[in-house]
């Protein structure tokens, strides 16, 4: 017998902590619920049911969004329902416009009417939104990548304008003039008028007049006919440099006794025939002032700019293929207009933009010749790009693009990389991962995007030619309509089948994670038990060393 060491007791302790540990779990698992309340009761299992609980609120969440496609496909279909009826009237109008038996004004009465529709149309495509997000204005968004060599641009300039370049000559000759007699002359719609400051006289070589320091008004001054027609000069460039119409836009020269206005080139006048008038008398005064105009066709101004591809040339050719290579799939857009490059040896080009074919400059042998011919076969399609022409520039490999169409001045051109979609696009994000997404996309449905806004049905003819034109407009609503249903049932189906699988995964996740309160039950009944058995011999055990005392005795 020894009473050093109580072994007996040492073993009663060991077990009733191990019982009062698992005890511990069971209290901590039935007032959870949970198996795993810790790294420790289970750790694959922890990491398990944590993955398995982020899939589960991601396909939730992916309902959700999937619920909000929907809001957003309904907020744009109910709209376009509203245009469908618009245009219906629309096409009943013109159809009324084309009977024989309207008049003019009834015409006229029909055209009002369709022209407050086209507002409601462009109205209603300006307005609808979801989410602050516009709908149906056919706001594009990038859907070209890149080439990461073209340098976005936006120059502001005229396009080549057919403009008169207007001058008119006055001669002075001999003339009388009476004091206080004025002169006057038309320019561009402006009226100058100026005084002569003179007794009555006659002008001859010995007698002239010229105008005084910041004054319109012409002075007596010894001279010839020469100087009087410098005065006439120096009137009217101080009248034009005071007048906030005409400064900058004409320039006054004299020669002899001729006096020359001269519109300035590459303004922003409006040149027509006639823009300068004839000078002219008023008062006592008689005389001859003969006047002559003409005109010239100028350029109003060009925008101009130039994208380089030099950049593409690598070290060698093999280089530059690659680099080549690199573009397809890639492209840029011009005043609005797309172009995308492809490879014809993988086949032909099937995108919606203006394809761009880079085999020619794949077999070319020098970089600098690869690049020529990439450039060439950019500006080939400079036909399908309005307002433009593009020139190959095969000193510097690099592309010019200019402004091609006459008009006023003040037009651009835009330069951009990658390209711009003519349709508002969404992506909705329908899964509980990464690129598990739906894309819509809904078209331009203004009076401009359905071809409806230069509709006139104030002659028969233009009546005609609106029936087809808003049957094409009609289609194509009802094309947008369609594919807005379609994919409004087809998320329909998408939340089901999240619902399902969100369901089934929860399932599994739960099995993992939550306990099995019966099963639970029967353990902390038994560790209960145990406990209680295990305290009381605890209690046996320290009393086995009193039987030593008994050997004394």
């Amino acid at each position: 017998m020894r009473i050093n060491t109580n072994v007996a007791a040492l073993n009663s302790y060991n077990q009733l902590n191990k019982t009062q540990n698992n005890l511990s779990k069971s209290l901590s698992r039935l007032s959870s619920g949970k198996r795993i309340n810790g790294a420790a009761d289970d750790a694959a299992g922890l990491a398990i049911s944590e993955k398995m609980g982020a899939q589960t609120r991601g396909l939730a969440m992916a309902q959700r969004n999937a619920q909000d496609g929907i809001s957003m496909i309904q907020t744009a279909e109910g709209a376009l329902k509203e245009t469908h009826s618009i245009l219906q009237r629309m096409r009943e109008l013109a159809n009324q416009s084309a009977n024989g038996t309207n008049t003019e004004a009834d015409r006229q009465s029909i055209q009002d009417e369709i022209s407050q529709l086209k507002s409601e149309v462009n109205r209603i495509a300006e307005t609808t939104e979801f989410n602050t997000q516009s709908l149906l204005k056919g706001d594009g968004s990038t859907n070209l990548s890149g080439t990461s060599v073209v340098t976005e641009q936006e120059l502001a300039g005229g396009t080549e304008a057919s403009k008169d370049q207007e001058t008119a000559t006055f001669q002075v000759t001999d003339a009388t003039v009476a004091a206080s007699d004025t002169f006057s002359v038309s320019i561009n719609g402006e009226t100058l008028t100026g005084t002569w400051n003179a007794e009555d006289s006659s002008i001859t070589d010995d007698t002239a007049y010229n105008v005084t320091a910041n004054s319109a008004d012409i002075d007596n001054v010894p001279g010839s006919v020469n100087e009087t027609a410098t005065g006439i000069k120096n009137a009217l460039e101080a009248m034009i440099a005071e007048n906030e119409t005409l400064k900058g836009q004409y320039e006054v020269s004299v020669a002899t006794d001729t006096v020359t206005i001269k519109a300035v080139e590459g303004g922003t006048f409006d040149g027509a025939a006639g823009d300068i008038g004839t000078l002219s008398m008023t008062g006592a005064g008689t005389g001859t002032f003969t006047t002559t105009t003409e005109g010239e066709d100028v350029a109003a101004g060009k925008a101009t700019t130039t994208v380089d591809f030099s950049s593409l040339e690598g070290a060698d050719a093999a280089t530059t293929d690659s680099n080549l290579e690199d573009l397809v799939g890639t492209g840029f857009t011009v005043n609005g207009q797309q172009l995308e490059f492809y490879n014809s040896n993988d086949g032909s080009y099937e995108g919606d933009a203006v394809g761009v074919d880079i085999s020619s400059a794949l077999y070319e042998t020098t970089n600098t010749s690869k690049a020529d011919a990439l450039v060439s076969s950019i500006a080939a399609q400079s036909d399908k790009i309005d307002g433009v022409d593009l020139t190959v520039n095969t000193t510097t490999d690099s592309l010019d693009i200019t402004a091609s169409e006459g008009g006023e001045a003040g037009n651009n051109i835009t330069v951009e990389d990658g390209g711009v979609q003519e349709e508002f696009t969404s992506v909705f994000q329908i899964g509980a991962n990464s690129n598990q997404t739906m894309d819509v996309s809904i078209g331009d449905m203004s009076s401009q995007g359905l071809n409806i806004s230069d509709i006139d049905v104030t002659t028969q003819e233009g009546a005609q030619e609106a029936l087809d034109t808003l049957d094409s407009a009609i289609s194509e609503v009802s094309a947008q309509r369609s594919q807005l249903g379609a994919v409004q049932n087809r998320l329909d189906h998408t939340i089901n089948n999240l619902n399902t699988a969100e369901e089934n995964l929860t399932a599994a996740e739960s099995r993992i994670s939550d306990v099995d309160m019966a099963k639970e039950m029967m353990s902390f009944t038994k560790s209960q038990i145990l406990s209680q058995a295990g305290t009381a011999m605890l209690a046996q055990a320290n009393q086995l060393p009193q039987g030593v005392l008994q050997l004394l005795g």
